[in-house]
């Protein structure tokens, strides 16, 4: 048996115990879960629907206005924790599958974009993404070429795909952009180089994807994330944005922050 498949016994084991539902409840209101998506294909929007059901009973939709006064310390969750559903990579799916169900329930989309992507087959056209955000969705950048940053990248490359990417998607979406989604999320690809790119480029923040909420005076170039697909069962789903998925990434997430800090 992989590990995928036993955690996913183990998803469900701790979800018919009451377990998952009672450690996402532990966490309090006060936080803002993000997590993270890939494709969202037509066979899987069923179970994606039944996710975006149990987000709306159980989560706030956060915009990104919502979200810029919760990280300046002026918004606070009272009756349900904040979310941020993003979607990695800006696949044609995202908008096809993805978007008109976010609008059903009423919740904003955040897509990281590879700007080097746009407008080639199975990926988002500008115009598409320009749709998204004239329904007040959110877009931000992916690298340029969905590059894993490595520790001997040169300086060359961190500037094309951190800063060029940067203005290759602010002149393809006709907005600004301040929001950086790394790639892969191994911890090889966690480097101190592009991190001090990525500041020294002008954004505001910075999305990683090492499971953990994220409160008000965290980092903002260090937002963590959770992963979640739309092919995943409920008691998975539930297991990903659980306190057991955050503990299982403490350690990761301790190296990458001391990598990441700048």
């Amino acid at each position: 048996m992989n590990l995928f498949k036993v955690k996913c016994v183990v998803a469900k084991i701790i979800d018919c115990i009451g377990l998952a539902d009672y450690s996402i409840k532990s966490l309090g209101k006060d936080y803002i879960r993000i997590i993270n998506y890939h494709h969202v294909l037509q066979e899987d929007e069923k179970g994606f629907e039944q996710q975006l059901q149990f987000y709306n009973t159980n989560f706030e939709n956060v915009d990104y206005e919502k979200f810029k006064k919760y990280m300046n310390g002026n918004y606070i969750f009272k009756k349900k924790p904040g979310l941020i559903i993003t979607f990695d990579d800006g696949y044609l799916d995202n908008y096809e599958v993805a978007f008109p169900m976010l609008k059903k329930y009423g919740f904003t989309g955040w897509y990281m974009v590879s700007s080097g992507l746009i407008d080639t087959d199975g990926y988002m056209s500008s115009d598409q993404l320009k749709e998204l955000l004239s329904s007040h969705h959110v877009i931000g950048c992916h690298t340029y070429s969905h590059h894993r940053m490595e520790h001997n990248d040169q300086e060359e490359v961190l500037k094309h795909e951190i800063v060029e990417a940067k203005y290759d998607l602010e002149n393809k979406t006709g907005v600004g952009i301040d929001i950086f989604c790394w790639c892969g999320g191994e911890e090889q690809h966690y480097t101190h180089n592009a991190a001090q790119m990525i500041k020294r480029a002008g954004y505001k923040y910075s999305f990683m994807t090492n499971a953990k909420p994220v409160v008000s005076n965290d980092n903002k170039l260090q937002l963590e994330r959770s992963n979640v697909e739309a092919y995943y069962e409920t008691s998975l789903m539930k297991f990903q944005l659980s306190f057991f998925n955050d503990l299982k990434f403490k350690n990761k997430r301790k190296r990458v922050e001391k990598i990441t800090n700048v």
